[in-house]
This record gives structure tokens, C-alpha cells and sequence, in this order.
């Protein structure tokens, strides 16, 4: 299959998502669309190249490009997505894009289940992890918690879930890194990341490494909901122990002797923080179990397999 990819990279984990095309036997035409420029469709391109499918990266890349789709159209080429929603639109707000693209692999459940009931072809399919980046790397314990990503600048820091939650754990010995929580935390140790061997080498020497999957948005459509983000499988992969928030996606994902979970209060999350440092045996156990479950089940091979699997029974 001739696929042309339209991607905007992030720490070099999507445009990667061709390679694993490649690597499963297809030609690939990389079409970068930088960041200023969001509706990333160029006709000239199709022309030149010819592909069997488009292959989007984001929904928006279509938000505009009336002529191109009409021509994509008029040429019978698929329109596959394997991406996510955008945090700052409602679901439903999005049906004049979503409906332009023929097969939709979403990494977000409860959109999903929206878009399906919308009668669109949509299937949840998650994100998953590069074994190069993040691989078994174990060390001797430096913090009891730390949290890797970010916020929005614009949130009330009395309000954002992440926030709340975080500063609930000023007892321990929790750093976050991400610039943008300076002036949102009080008595947090605070610093910044920026490559995937930083990360890495975070969760080798904590404890317990955090997962808080709150939207990363003002939009109060998205203030009690969830989302999946790298780190639910990077950290498992690293070997080292993952304590995230007790919901249903998660639960279909890893049973709870592999990660442990706490409750949607940040009370409930200092507990089960409390819980588990007390508990270093415990706690290895179930990191173990979790190593191994995301390496048989979760890479991006293992993804972009069952998405062609997908394909070649619906093309």
C-alpha cells in the first residue's frame, strides 16, 4: 500500500508512525505540515505521488480543504486517521470533520463510542511505546513521586485537576518536571524536561512514578473527563512502578496487580501513595507484571498491526 502520511512531529514519536508503516511492508511519503499551517492536504502532493490512502495524523488537517477532499473523492482514495481529538472542541462540535474520514483509530474510548454511535467508522485503538525509547532501566530510588508533562498556563490553579492533585502529595518527597507548573504549586519541587532519555532516567529513580490523565484544557466539556497519555505505557516499560487514576479505560488496559490506582479525590491519591512506599516488594512485583504485559501487548508495532489487520478486511 502507497500511503501518503501527513504528520506534525512531537519528541519524535509520530513521525516515527511511518516507520512502523514501512516496517510492516509499506511505501510511505512523509508530507510534514508545520505547525502554523493546519490544514495540511495539498493536492499537488496527491497528484505527484499517487498514494492509495491519506494517512492523517490530526482531524484538523481536513478542517478547510474542501477542494483537496472533493478531488481525494472524486480519485476513491481512503482517508485514514490514527490520532486523537482536540481538547479544546466538544466531541460533537467536530462531526463536519470527523465525517470526511472514511476509517478513524482513536486513541481516546469515550470518543470512540461517540463517533460509532454517530455511525462512523471509528475504533478504539490507544497509544502505545517505542522499545529503543523506553526500555527496562531500573536505579537506586531518588524521589517517593514525581509527575512528567504539563498544564495549560491559562488554568486557575485552585480548579486543574493536575494541580489539586499534586499538591496533595507536599509531604513526600514529590518533584514534577514541567515548566508551566512553576506558580501553580506551592512546596513542589519543580523543574523541566525535554527528551525522552530525561524521562527515562525519572522514572528509573522514583517510587512512584504518577499518571494524572485530566485533559490538558480550559474547556469545561473536558473538566471530568480522561485521557490516555504516553506515559500510561511508558512507564510500565521502563520497568518501574505506575500509579494512575482508577477509570474504565484503564482497568480494560492493566489489572490491578500491575499498576495501582487511586480514586478521582487528591485525598485518595495521597493515600495510595502512602499505601505503596511503604511496600518496596510490592511494588516491584507488580512493575514486573506490567513491564511484561506492555511489551506483548502495547508497542506501536503491536498497534499498527491491528490497525492493517483492520484495514485489510475493510478496504
Amino acid at each position: 500500500m502507497k500511503i501518503l502520511y501527513i504528520y506534525r512531529d512531537y519528541k519524535g514519536r509520530r513521525k516515527r508512525y511511518g516507520k512502523e508503516m514501512e516496517r510492516l511492508g509499506h511505501t510511505v511519503i512523509y508530507y510534514y505540515v508545520d505547525k502554523n499551517k493546519r490544514d495540511g492536504i495539498s493536492i499537488s502532493k496527491i497528484k505527484k505521488h499517487k498514494p492509495d490512502v491519506v494517512w492523517l495524523l490530526n482531524p484538523y488537517y481536513i478542517r478547510k480543504n474542501k477542494v483537496a477532499i472533493e478531488y481525494i473523492r472524486s480519485k476513491n482514495i481512503p482517508i485514514i486517521m490514527y490520532g486523537t481529538l482536540s481538547p479544546n472542541t466538544p466531541f460533537a462540535d467536530w462531526m463536519h470533520i470527523w465525517d470526511k474520514i472514511d476509517f478513524m483509530f482513536i486513541h481516546n474510548k469515550e470518543c470512540c463510542d461517540f463517533l460509532q454511535g454517530e455511525g462512523l467508522k471509528a475504533y478504539y485503538m490507544p497509544i502505545g511505546f517505542y522499545p529503543d525509547m523506553y526500555y527496562k532501566l531500573v536505579k537506586t530510588p531518588k524521589y517517593d513521586a514525581t509527575f512528567c508533562g504539563n498544564i495549560s498556563p491559562k488554568v486557575d490553579r485552585k480548579k486543574d485537576r493536575r494541580c489539586l492533585f499534586i499538591q496533595a502529595l507536599r509531604e513526600f518527597k514529590t518533584k514534577v518536571y514541567g515548566k508551566a507548573f512553576v506558580g501553580k504549586l506551592k512546596g513542589i519541587n519543580i523543574a523541566s524536561y525535554g527528551t525522552h532519555k530525561k524521562e527515562l532516567d525519572v522514572y528509573s529513580k522514583t517510587k512512584i512514578n504518577l499518571d494524572l490523565p485530566f485533559y490538558y484544557t480550559c474547556n469545561e466539556f473536558y473538566k471530568d473527563r480522561t485521557h490516555i497519555r504516553n506515559r500510561f505505557f511508558e512507564i510500565p516499560a521502563s520497568g518501574n512502578f505506575l500509579l494512575t487514576l482508577r477509570c474504565k479505560e484503564s482497568l480494560a488496559i492493566y489489572g490491578e496487580d500491575t499498576v495501582g490506582y487511586y480514586e478521582d479525590d487528591p485525598e485518595s491519591l495521597k493515600e495510595q501513595v502512602a499505601r505503596y512506599l511503604k511496600d518496596d516488594s510490592l511494588r516491584k512485583t507488580m512493575a514486573k507484571k506490567a513491564h511484561k504485559l506492555v511489551k506483548s501487548k502495547h508497542t506501536f508495532n503491536h498497534r499498527f498491526k491491528e490497525i492493517f489487520k483492520i484495514l485489510k478486511k475493510e478496504l
